[in-house]
């Protein structure tokens, strides 16, 4: 049947207003809260537009945009984490062809790579459009907020005929999660790296709790990390499909402040830390990363066919360790611990280059070989990073700019800087998170956490995996002939950071989740007494959050 007419005039008034209505509006009351160790006053924290806070159409139909700019400037002399937020939203559209975007224009702050709906609600309600900011003392975050109505040709739009939408622009200061209280709890008095004398060039044994931000993070947030021979990591969440407990190791905190796990087995002890496969690759739980290897794309977790990077990077085809983790995804988490798992967290296939030297023939090495292998010994340029694309001296590669960076950002959501690729929130361990780890390419380290299990001793009996290497989700590079990854050694080179042919059909799996950052732990994170998440219903508020 011909779709109607989808030509449409809506009578819209959507008021970006403040509370107290300036063009130049002062919230500092809102932003910081209370429970600080300081007197604030009304100019320390302020968000300003840059004509006026009302936005208004009378007229919105297919085809439709306007935009806002604002402002939000830090003089507290502290570091303060805000939301942007939309108060009092009201949102009767039907479909989701009305969406918007906030970019930051300044150096710093955070953007969204895409247009998203403007949630709906029928009463009032207040949603969070940008979630925990990072600004810094005298720092200004500048930005522009964009509203469309897309239009869809061949597609009747009229059921939004006569909907309304309406709503205040609010900033208010980041409230504290679950998961942030519990690292800050358990990391008291954590350091850097750098401030603990413990150079990247050198591997870390002892157990340590270590931080990162600014410019090696995602939005510069905070991330909190373990380290050497963590003993206090131990999770247990889920089950397989024969019923057994599934125990994870918390690598570190996400940006989004959700929870990053990797696999560690069916228990504490054991030796087979690694998913098996679905039945068309390899044997007794033996995957490549993928089945095509004669081209630089195959190192993506998704890629597409190209002459260019960016071409490559559009993600169109699954690689084969995508595939399986995906399955076994569906199959024992999907269905009873869904609503536990972070579909904002990112996962990076890190698939820039220094210097822009990609090329779809020839010679390519990629990011994380610069930075952890080529430069190893070099500590002005072997820094790894938690934010995808940024080599070892803190700059964020010149193919790794934009929303090029965002292609290797894999995701379900797109709110926290993803690209939104993935249908399920599942990915691998990065050679940049083994660094942080405490692991070195090319040097054993058979007392760091993702190497063991609980048991005490060396050799083979302790190894998570036995002798098995492991696939990271790093590329490494491409020879001409041969696209190859980062990955991890078994108990014959305890630890060791190394390299893998992507079609090479020997090596295992071992799956990384994130915890949403509103769960609970009970438990103290030894093996013998893990971590177990406080279970909720499937109505509660955090079941129903992306993260």
């Amino acid at each position: 049947m011909e779709a109607k007419k989808k030509y449409l005039i809506i009578g819209i008034v959507f008021m970006l207003m403040v509370t107290i209505g300036f063009s130049a509006a002062y919230w500092t009351a809102q932003i910081i809260g209370s429970g600080k160790d300081m007197v604030v006053e009304t100019d320390e924290l302020k968000i300003i537009f840059t004509d006026n806070s009302e936005l208004k159409s009378d007229e919105v139909k297919p085809g439709w945009e306007t935009s806002k700019t604002f402002s939000v400037e830090n003089k507290s002399g502290d570091v303060y984490y805000y939301d942007i937020l939309m108060e009092n939203l009201i949102n009767t559209f039907v479909n989701d062809y009305l969406e918007y975007k906030i970019t930051c224009t300044s150096r710093s702050g955070t953007s969204m790579n895409e247009f998203v709906p403007v949630p709906k609600s029928k009463e009032a309600t207040t949603k969070t459009l940008l979630s925990n900011i990072t600004i810094q003392d005298k720092e200004r975050h500048e930005y522009k907020i964009e509203f469309r109505y897309v239009s869809k040709e061949n597609e009747d739009q009229s059921d939004d005929m006569g909907k309304k939408i309406k709503g205040n622009l609010k900033i208010s200061e980041h409230e504290k999660s679950k998961s942030l209280a519990f690292f800050e709890n358990k990391f008291s008095g954590a350091k850097k790296r750098e401030d603990d004398n413990a150079p990247y060039d050198s591997i870390v044994t002892e157990a340590k709790h270590y931080y990162e931000d600014g410019k090696w993070t995602e939005g510069g947030n905070k991330v909190y990390y373990y380290a050497g021979n963590a003993e206090d990591n131990w999770v247990q969440f889920g089950e397989n499909t024969n019923g057994d407990k599934l125990y994870w190791r918390i690598i570190r905190m996400n940006e989004d402040e959700s929870i990053r796990l990797l696999y560690a087995g069916t228990s504490p002890t054991a030796n087979e830390a690694y998913i098996m496969n679905s039945g068309n690759i390899g044997t007794d739980g033996q995957i490549r990363y993928n089945v095509n290897f004669q081209a630089s794309q195959y190192v993506g977790y998704m890629y597409s066919t190209g002459s260019t990077l960016s071409e490559t990077r559009k993600n169109e085809t699954p690689s084969t360790i995508k595939t399986e983790l995906d399955t076994w995804y569906a199959d024992n988490l999907e269905i009873n611990y869904d609503k536990y798992i972070s579909k904002t967290a990112i996962y990076c296939n890190d698939r820039s280059t220094q210097d822009n030297s990609w090329k779809s023939s020839g010679m390519v090495y990629y990011n994380a070989f610069t930075k952890l292998v080529n430069n190893m010994n070099d500590n002005t340029q072997n820094h790894p990073s938690f934010k995808c694309g940024v080599d070892g001296k803190g700059n964020v590669n010149s193919d790794s700019t934009g929303i090029e960076g965002t292609k290797d950002k894999f995701s379900v959501k797109t709110t926290s800087g993803g690209n939104g690729n993935l249908t399920k929130p599942i990915g691998l361990m990065t050679a940049d998170e083994i660094s942080y780890a405490g692991g070195v390419y090319g040097t054993l380290n058979p007392y760091v956490y993702y190497y063991r299990n609980s048991k005490s001793g060396s050799g083979t009996d302790v190894s998570v995996t036995g002798t098995n290497y492991w696939w990271t989700m790093s590329p490494y590079s491409f020879n001409s002939k041969f696209a190859d990854m980062f990955s991890v050694r078994g108990s014959g080179y305890a630890g060791r950071l190394s390299l893998d042919d992507v079609d090479n059909s020997s090596r295992v799996v071992r799956p990384v989740i994130s915890l949403k950052s509103c769960v609970e732990f009970e438990g103290s994170g030894l093996s013998n007494d893990p971590y177990t998440v406080k279970e909720f219903s499937d109505t509660d508020s955090c079941a129903l959050a992306e993260n």
